[in-house]
């Protein structure tokens, strides 16, 4: 065991997650399936509802979240397949500060891999404001700012529910449902840590306060989490990325014309110099490569302080006044790789003459260009007689990006509840908010001023002269041979690329920025509902619901001035990806559900909600279930439904987003002959290109049909089996895949304008289209917009099996549950071919999770099996150097091996309900995974690379 300390900083418990394993309700003891009703609540709006073996639907009481081991939500559904796969579902792994990736703090849940924005993710039934980051353009529940500890238990529902919960609950619905009824006073402590010699420390307390008298129920949960930072380099997997990036901290160098057609990375020859930790071979020699993974950090340390409570009181006795709040506040950080750059140097810069052998083998590379000898043998004179006045360097900067991210939001609901002739009926006011700032903290640098110190504008008093004429959007400099800062008594502050950027003439501050993002998302709604018998049939009472909501809700996302693209310079701070949203919306909507038995074996379903939209127009979205029992022991089960997602707030509001983009050609080989030429002049691929994402104003509804049948089997009183076949149908996906949006604008069937032009203004900032070289038809600039692409089609199988077994050693229950897809085809325009995701990168076909729990007396002990089955590798975006290391070509095919995870844990109870718990995941310390499809080398959709965990918990009861 590395060094830790014998206390191990050990951890929370690991019994749980029975109800994950168990699919609709099944992970109740047979003593509480009588009960079920009464705490059984997302699949009908109709109160006292049994609808035990209609919809399939997962549920984790607070035992099982307990029992978990888990910190966090996120934490939570790592473990439930029908959340895995796909890129839909993330946690803080892999955040950053970049537009592709997840917010830095923030995490969201989704279902079949179909992204959060088809989740319907609710609190107590009702809906929370969205995170005030998107991710990319996508809304999503952040469920980091609703404390674990204060949720009672999650309810699941995998299917369309659009007709029970609103138009967006495409793949279905989360009902996180907070405690209540608690009386007494507990304080819960735990703390984790890994088995690796880093410090990936996790510590929780939260203190539980409740009263209840004979009108009253009143609820305080205060909950504060710490989590430490996990590194990609402090784990031997992701130590070094198999994927290093061209651009290093030691810069290539290229004049763009004796050196080459085109200003490939290499320009070192055989020379690399002291301190380049990864040297990799390039077209013109050796080359400082940079290991991303050295700087990201996996998961960002965290910081979050919450509380929730609640209040009701009897006003009569029928009449209950209810109130929720929730108030949270995150502080968080992130890092991201160094932000890599193409830049001028002057002719003139200083640094050529410091370091010889660098000089000596710029000349032998440009040499080897084929162009013969150079007329002169420095580099000024090697620059100057291509006819340039600059070279330009190829690298990173040296120091990583880094955010830190300050959250806090809160959720207000107030509202009534009774009964009036039997019919129960319930309306609240509710709001919601969240506002967060982004923070630069280090690694961002400014485009104009580091371009001006390369080149011998820049004085150190700030001020500029004009040597050269800089037009930082076109990427032209002239040197003009005007007056030097020298010459008016200043001094040239001069940018060094040199020598790995260690030695700066002054600090590198002066270069960085500190530029800031601000998010605020709000909701505000209102709602009413009453249930009740309308009348009786010979087999029992025809129920019914009915109910109608109000609600406003609106984002923005600005990030600040000195970041956003303009004409005259489309990157001003280099890598920020600043991201743009201004919306609001209002919608109303109105459900009828009904509850019709037919036969005392036979009972029909049927819903449908209205839902108008401000912006959007209308939907109405049926729903039919249907439930047949022959037998006790047998019951089946079908639903379908369809569903109607506007827009999210995000997507409805881009404005700018800035974001990269490279085209690979070898994979796209139309982009080797257009009509406007070669759009990657001649190589496998385009160099990375600073590009943007912007507003479409004609964006349409998704629309989706979703149908499913199943059936709920119990031979005895201690076994449930249950079978579903699920089936959803998504078009009109809202999406930006770039490849296709290139063709398509070549192929003039979106709204992208193909402008020739070498002048990057003739493509002005917000403007959909591309920017191609007249003469080289080389893609110069790209202006993307989401699009309704084509389609996706997900059909799947999912089975659990519960079993209690009592015996005179304790009692046990055996649980596994398996969720197969059989496909995930999608076919993003007219223009591409059907693809089918199930078994590729990020969707394994398989993902299933076994376990055995035992009691006995006070004691609890629980082992439990987590398994993802293989699946392909993405060799797309690997460079063929990269893969000719390996032995491997793009045309191969790599297998992503099966993974079985062991956890364990064991506690005791003691007789006043205290209780202490030691779990343990990844009992056997297995491995990620390596991957090509990510340069982490790991994919963190299905896996993670934190190894064994242990976690220590006390829970006393006062």
């Amino acid at each position: 065991m590395p060094n830790k300390t014998l206390l191990f900083r050990s951890i929370r418990a690991a019994l749980g997650l029975t109800a994950v394993l168990a699919v609709n309700a099944g992970a109740q003891t047979p003593e509480t399936l009588d009960s079920l009703e009464e705490i059984f609540v997302t699949g009908t709006n109709i109160k006292g509802l049994d609808l035990e073996g209609a919809v399939q639907a997962v549920q984790i009481n607070r035992e099982d979240i307990v029992a978990s081991g888990a910190n966090s939500l996120s934490d939570l559904f790592d473990e439930i397949s029908i959340t895995g796969g796909g890129t839909g579902t993330f946690t803080t792994e892999g955040s950053g500060p970049q537009s592709g990736q997840s917010p830095v703090g923030a995490s969201g849940i989704s279902l079949r891999g179909l992204g959060t924005g088809s989740t319907l993710t609710l609190v107590n039934g009702r809906r929370v404001s969205v995170s005030s980051f998107a991710k990319g353009s996508e809304s999503f529940v952040d469920t980091n700012s609703i404390p674990l500890a204060a949720i009672e238990r999650v309810e699941i529902l995998p299917s369309g529910s659009s007709a029970l919960y609103g138009a967006d609950a495409v793949a279905g619905v989360v009902n996180l449902i907070l405690r209540e009824d608690f009386d007494g006073f507990e304080v819960d402590v735990n703390y984790g840590d890994s088995w690796a010699d880093t410090d990936d420390g996790r510590f929780n307390i939260n203190a539980v306060w409740g009263h209840t008298t004979d009108n009253t129920n009143t609820l305080v949960v205060v909950d504060y989490y710490k989590r430490n930072a996990t590194f990609e380099r402090d784990r031997e997997e992701t130590a070094q990325s198999k994927r290093p990036s061209l651009d290093g901290i030691y810069p290539s160098f290229n004049d763009g014309y004796w050196m080459g057609p085109h200003p490939v990375f290499g320009g070192l020859g055989d020379v690399i110099e002291s301190g380049c930790a990864t040297p990799a071979d390039g077209e013109f020699g050796e080359y400082c490569a940079l290991n991303q993974n050295g700087f990201y950090s996996s998961e960002g340390d965290l910081e979050a302080l919450g509380a929730t409570a609640q209040f009701s009181v009897n006003l009569s006795e029928n009449l209950t006044w209810f109130n929720e709040l929730m108030v949270q506040d995150n502080h968080s950080n992130g890092v991201s790789s160094p932000k890599s750059f193409n830049l001028p140097v002057s002719a003139f810069h200083p640094g050529w003459n410091q370091d010889a052998d660098l000089a000596a083998g710029i000349i032998a590379s440009a040499d080897d260009g084929g162009f013969g000898s150079f007329p002169s043998d420095t580099v000024a004179d090697v620059i100057l007689s291509a006819g340039d006045d600059y070279m330009t360097a190829y690298g990173s900067f040296p120091d990583a990006r880094a955010v830190e991210v300050d959250t806090q939001s809160y959720r207000i609901v107030s509202g009534l509840r009774g009964e009036i002739n039997d019919w129960s009926w319930e309306t609240a006011l509710s709001y919601g908010n969240s506002q967060s700032t982004q923070n630069a903290t280090d690694g961002f640098y400014v485009r104009e001023l580091v371009t001006n110190a390369l080149l011998g504008n820049l004085c150190t008093d700030g001020s500029l002269v004009d040597q050269y004429a800089v037009d930082i959007a076109n990427r032209d400099y002239t040197y003009n041979g005007n007056s030097a800062c020298e010459d008016s008594g200043k001094t040239t502050l001069w940018y060094s690329p040199f020598g790995g950027q260690a030695n700066q003439q002054v600090d590198a501050d002066f270069f960085r920025t500190t530029a800031t993002r601000e998010g605020e998302s709000e909701l505000t709604a209102i709602d009413a509902k009453i249930s009740g018998a309308l009348f009786t049939l010979p087999a029992g009472a025809v129920s019914a619901a009915f109910g109608a909501e109000y609600r406003e809700e609106s984002a923005q996302d600005t990030p600040s001035s000195i970041a956003l693209a303009t004409d005259l310079n489309d990157d001003p701070v280099m890598g920020f990806s600043a991201t743009q949203v201004q919306y609001d919306r209002e919608l109303f909507a109105a459900f009828a559900e009904f509850y019709v038995p037919i036969t005392e074996q036979f009972e029909v379903q049927l819903a449908a909600r209205f839902d108008d939209y401000s912006d959007f127009g209308s939907s109405t979205n049926p729903k039919v279930g249907l439930r047949y029992q022959p037998m006790d022991e047998l019951t089946f089960r079908a639903n379908w439904s369809t569903s109607f997602r506007a827009p999210s707030l995000a997507q409805a509001g881009q404005g700018t987003t800035l974001t990269s983009y490279t085209a690979f050609c070898d994979e796209n080989p139309g982009f080797s002959n257009t009509e406007f030429g070669d759009l990657c002049d001649g190589a496998t691929k385009s160099q990375s290109l600073n590009t943007e994402v912007v507003a479409n104003a004609g964006l349409e509804p998704e629309t989706a049909e979703t149908w499913s049948v199943g059936m709920l089997l119990r031979p005895t009183d201690n076994i449930e089996i249950n079978l579903d076949y699920w089936n959803i149908e998504y078009e009109d996906l809202v999406k930006l895949e770039e490849n296709d949006y290139i063709a398509q604008t070549i192929n003039g069937t979106n709204d992208g304008q193909v402008v020739q032009s070498t002048d990057f203004a003739d493509l002005p900032t917000g403007t959909p289209g591309i920017l191609v070289d007249p003469v080289t038809g080389e893609l110069l600039d790209a202006h993307f917009q989401l699009v309704n692409a084509g389609y996706q089609k997900t059909d799947g199988v999912d089975l659990s099996y519960t079993q209690y077994i009592d015996s005179d050693v304790g009692s046990f229950t055996l649980t596994w549950d398996a969720s197969y897809l059989s496909n995930f085809e999608e076919k993003v325009s007219d223009a591409t071919k059907i693809e089918n995701w199930a078994g590729e990168f990020r969707f394994p076909r398989l993902k299933s999770n076994a376990a055995v729990s035992w009691r006995n007396d006070g004691w609890r002990a629980r082992l439990s099996a987590n398994y993802v089955h293989s699946y392909r590798d993405d060799l797309r975006d690997v460079r063929a150097e990269t893969l000719d290391n390996y032995g491997l070509t793009k045309d191969d095919e790599v297998t992503i091996p099966s993974v079985t995870l062991f956890n364990a844990n064991i506690g005791y109870v003691f007789n006043n309900d205290s209780y202490l718990q030691l779990s343990v995941k990844n009992l056997l310390d297995k491995r990620a995974p390596d991957v090509f499809g990510s340069s982490s080398n790991v994919d963190y959709s299905n896996h993670s690379i934190m190894g064994r965990f242990a976690t220590l918990r006390y829970n006393y009861v006062f």
